[in-house]
């Protein structure tokens, strides 16, 4: 968006007027009497530029993970196999968090996300309530705004949704202190709601956005078409699609956070949004799993960090200039993002044969030469290209001085969204995260299509093939069963959305207690002269390894709202 809403990004919901003067936007002073120094409804909603710039303020709600909780060092993958932080999470790896650490923001909903989207939601319900008051735009026009708000409103519930399961729902301007007064809906009746928002937004949407440099990150109907996709394949995935509940509890015997039934209609349901995006895209144009640079490391790297590039349908960004002094890579190279061993082995090699497969050319002495090219875009590898030389990921090595160098502890690297970790290649560049992007989509449409037919069709194969082929890697191997079709898709996933909050939610709707149960590891490298020695180290056990609870599949109510008494139903195994 333009360069006068940059600020939404950095604080919020806070914006300057041509004059300078400060005004504190979707808050409490919406509710003030109009006077001579104090800026009310009347007045926002009197001009159209400062109704939008009011409707920006929920745009900068919308998630930027990148940066959750740095000073405590969240990362939602540091809760998969494929990371792990060698700082923070205490209170994760060790079991002891709490409904009580919500209130403070310890686990706030993997990382405070509940009362960020509350205070973006209001923003967009005074918005649809009082936009048609502006007398300087078009009814046109208006209707826009306000789909841009509903799609704000069905993302910011989609992503309550998959954290809590059934959530309040609250469609009118109320102050954010109220909001936990309503009761939860149930699991359905949320998903319901949010594709119903969805469904209102689209048609008011732009296919795409005309002036990228300007207005880049508006919402599009692709956008919101992608996230009825996302809300359906959740909703019919086996957490909440299920005969019985996950655990047992009140909120059980309620369906707040399971559907109450197992319906296959739901897979026909994802299905068919994804579809409906897909066939869209191929036929108007305006998006597309990009391969034009020839270079398939590039094509990838586009993908997820350039602007305008085709594959990105929802993107936020804290700002819109490029930054030098505040970067990822502040973030991410500090023990934030360590990679573990079971990452990197998920990567197949470059001609699309798995590492375990003895026709693949894999060779464990010279481990990561010629696999799939979102290996080295994702994770920084010994000898890979790095600042103008080859990065040394041995110990000693300029990239981990010492064994337990944080950055680099797991025998890994970040690359992914910080490049070479430099003012040339990140500090000059605009910082956007993928939100969403149309690999996702594609791959949405495999899943679900694999089991509404209790096995993978052509166009299954067909899409899953799509995104392997941007790297250069074959297809699948055809006359996969359909529990093998679908392990493959959930790995594509994997691999091709690092760092971009999928892992934790693909494992969490398939119930993969497994995957949350695995024995992680790292990779110390030796060097003596030329020659490279490898071996296998296990990382700290993490508690819920050895003492599994499904109750970490949701996340806990703030203890302090279900203290109020008000009804809030707490999620099962957290209640206190």
């Amino acid at each position: 968006m333009k360069n006068i809403i940059i600020c939404f990004f950095f604080s919020g919901i806070v914006c300057f007027f041509s004059s300078c003067a400060k005004i504190e936007l979707g808050g409490d002073f919406l509710s003030n009497p109009p006077d001579m120094t104090t800026i009310n409804k009347d007045t926002v909603f009197n001009d159209i530029k400062y109704a939008e710039r009011f409707l920006f303020g929920a745009y900068g709600t919308l998630p930027w993970p990148i940066k959750y909780n740095v000073s405590q060092y969240y990362y939602l993958e540091n809760l998969t196999d494929i990371c792990s932080a060698a700082k923070g999470l205490p209170a994760y790896y060790n079991g002891t968090i709490t409904a009580v650490d919500e209130n403070t923001g310890v686990g706030a909903g993997k990382f405070n996300y509940y009362s960020g989207a509350w205070g973006g939601i209001r923003i967009c319900n005074i918005f649809i309530a009082n936009i048609d008051k502006v007398p300087s735009a078009s009814e046109t026009y208006k209707r826009q705004l306000k789909a841009e708000a509903r799609a704000i409103m069905a993302t910011l519930y989609c992503n309550l949704y998959r954290h809590y399961g059934g959530i309040m729902w609250i469609n009118k301007d109320l102050p954010v202190t109220t909001i936990g007064e309503f009761p939860r809906l149930t699991a359905r009746a949320t998903m319901d709601s949010i594709v119903a928002l969805c469904d209102k937004a689209i048609p008011d949407l732009p296919w795409v956005i005309d002036d990228i440099i300007n207005w880049e990150g508006r919402f599009t109907k692709a956008g919101a078409m992608g996230i009825k996709a996302r809300t359906l394949l959740f909703g019919a995935s086996p957490l909440f699609n299920s005969a019985t509940p996950y655990k047992e509890g009140e909120a059980a015997t309620r369906k707040l956070m399971w559907n109450g039934s197992y319906d296959a209609n739901l897979w026909i349901k994802a299905r068919d949004a994804a579809k409906e995006l897909i066939t869209r895209v191929e036929s108007e144009g305006g998006y597309v799993i990009n391969k034009s640079t020839g270079n398939y490391r590039k094509d990838f790297q586009n993908a997820y960090f350039t602007r305008g590039y085709g594959e990105t349908l929802i993107s936020t960004r804290r700002s819109y200039l490029a930054n030098t002094s505040d970067t990822y890579g502040i973030v991410w190279y500090n023990g934030v993002v360590n990679y573990t061993q079971e990452y990197v082995d998920m990567f197949p090699m470059a001609n699309g044969k798995p590492i375990t497969d003895p026709t693949s050319g894999y060779d464990p002495k010279n481990p990561y030469v010629n696999r799939d090219p979102r290996l080295y875009e994702s994770v920084l590898v010994n000898g890979d290209a790095y600042q103008g030389r080859k990065a040394e990921l041995w110990i000693g090595g300029k990239e981990r001085v010492t064994v337990d160098d944080s950055p680099t502890y797991t025998g890994y690297g970040p690359r992914k969204f910080i490049l070479d970790h430099d003012n040339v290649t990140l500090g000059g560049a605009i910082e956007q995260f993928p939100l969403l992007r149309l690999p996702e989509i594609y791959l949405s449409y495999a899943e679900a299509e694999n089991e509404v037919n209790n096995g993978p069709t052509a166009e299954a194969y067909r899409c899953v093939n799509i995104v392997r082929n941007r790297v250069g890697l074959g297809n699948l191997p055809s006359g996969l069963s359909k529990e093998n079709f679908r392990e493959a898709v959930l790995n594509e996933r994997a691999l091709e959305f690092a760092m971009e909050e999928v892992r934790w939610f693909d494992i969490v709707r398939w119930k993969r207690e497994d995957v949350f149960k695995k024995q992680l590891h790292g990779m110390r490298i030796y060097k003596a002269g030329n020659v490279l020695t490898y071996e296998l180290f296990p990382l700290d056990v993490r508690n819920w390894s050895i003492n599994w609870n499904p109750k970490w599949y949701l996340s806990a109510f703030p203890y302090l709202e279900i203290q109020k008494n008000y009804g809030l139903i707490q999620n099962p195994g957290w209640e206190i």
